[in-house]
């Protein structure tokens, strides 16, 4: 009986104290209240997105999604990456990447060659073989020029025999001389008249292509057919100072410093001149202006022996 009541007495102090310690902490200062653990932080480290490239992958967090690249050498190239990264940091990385490749191939434009420098002016020597050994068909030295005449002025182009090739063939009764050269080319046909005697070119054909200036370009075929010039007696050289001919089309070409012959060459040397009317004119000219002067000195010396004679007529011996 006395011990269930001690235990009573034990159990009631035990309650009071337990009540008492809650009533006031720092009656037991070594005991303390427990602290509730507060939630540790959430520490959010952004890293760069981590980018992979898909040919074909659907949109993944923390994954690149590129879509296809597509490379022409003529259209324009883009590339596209886009990442997305969660924990509240998202990153938009973009690259664009534009490349226009365009290969255009234009063939250069060929301009006829340009005007011909003034003061170039050379006479060609250009013979023609028969093809028996060397002797000689054509033997001719001249200047040429083709002159195109404008309205406004009047351009040339002039002939240089060392940019000049040329060739022939003889035959009985005509013989044929071509010159070639970069801008085109002439040909003389000469045809020997057994009848008149004579040897002269019959025909002129060719071609040119050239620009004379800005303004003024030729490309186009001449010919004249019923020509007689350089008209010599066979056997002998033509000789002339200058010659002009129509080749059409508002082209000429004019031939000076000549010094021709076809046919009957002998041992590759010319034979005797045979002058061109046109210098002989110039020549009759001089030969008038030199009779009438020479007439007018007898005239004057005739005149003057008549006044001296009619002075001394005049006196008388005393």
């Amino acid at each position: 009986m006395k011990s269930g009541a001690i235990v009573v007495v034990c159990a009631v102090l035990a309650a009071v104290s337990v009540l008492a310690l809650e009533e006031n902490e720092d009656f037991f200062p070594h005991f303390t209240k427990e602290i509730p653990m507060k939630p540790a932080l959430e520490y959010s480290t952004s890293h760069p997105p981590h980018v992979t490239n898909h040919t074909t992958a659907p949109h993944v967090t923390n994954h690149t999604t590129a879509p296809p690249v597509t490379n022409h050498t003529t259209a324009p190239v883009t590339n596209h990456t886009t990442a997305h990264v969660t924990n509240h940091t998202t990153a938009h990385v973009t690259n664009h990447t534009t490349a226009h490749v365009t290969n255009h191939t234009t063939a250069p434009t060929v301009k006829p060659p340009g005007p011909t420098p003034p003061g170039t002016m050379k006479a060609g020597d250009y013979n023609v073989t028969t093809g028996r050994g060397n002797e000689l068909c054509v033997k001719a030295i001249f200047e040429a020029v083709i002159k195109n005449q404008g309205q406004k002025q009047t351009n040339t182009f002039i002939i240089q025999p060392d940019q000049t090739n040329f060739t022939g063939s003889c035959d009985a009764m005509t013989a044929k001389l071509n010159l070639t050269f970069t801008q085109g080319n002439l040909r003389f046909v000469f045809t020997k008249n057994t009848t008149s005697n004579t040897v002269f070119v019959s025909s002129i054909e060719g071609q040119l292509k050239y620009s004379f200036d800005k303004d003024t370009a030729v490309d186009q075929s001449f010919s004249n057919y019923s020509l007689r010039l350089l008209e010599m007696k066979i056997g002998s050289a033509f000789v002339c100072k200058q010659q002009s001919v129509s080749l059409g089309n508002n082209l000429y070409l004019e031939l000076s410093k000549e010094h021709v012959q076809a046919f009957n060459i002998t041992n590759g040397n010319f034979g005797p001149d045979d002058i061109c009317s046109a210098d002989k004119g110039n020549y009759n000219i001089a030969i008038a202006v030199g009779v009438v002067l020479l007439i007018l000195i007898i005239i004057v010396i005739v005149c003057y022996i008549i006044s001296r004679r009619k002075s001394q007529n005049g006196y008388q011996a005393l």
